[in-house]
């Protein structure tokens, strides 16, 4: 068995690996960009989304002391969005570079 899936990994061609990679570096690059420019609003509705979820889980355990935590700062979106854009950017010219050798 493992004879033929290695005779099968060495013979197969990496296309499908490739457009993965491009796939993820382009998601990477979208969301990167959203959040690191802030995009028609994105760090605003994600932290209203945290705050939303904090309060219902706050309501369904009956701890409202949840709802009255400090919340994460818009510059700590954007320094995971600025993160996330460069690592997207490096994932499509890593898929990039393997396409063509």
């Amino acid at each position: 068995m493992l004879m033929i899936a290695t005779t099968a990994a060495a013979s197969s061609d990496p296309t499908g690996v490739l457009v993965l990679l491009a796939v993820l570096g382009a998601a990477a690059v979208y969301i990167g960009a959203r959040w690191a420019f802030d995009l028609r609003g994105a760090v605003d509705a994600t932290l209203a989304r945290r705050r939303a979820a904090l309060e219902l889980k706050g309501q369904r355990t009956g701890n409202l002391g949840l709802a009255d935590t400090e919340s994460l700062s818009p510059g700590f979106y954007r320094l995971i969005g600025g993160v996330m854009a460069v690592g997207g950017l490096a994932l499509l010219t890593l898929s990039l570079i393997l396409a063509i050798d």
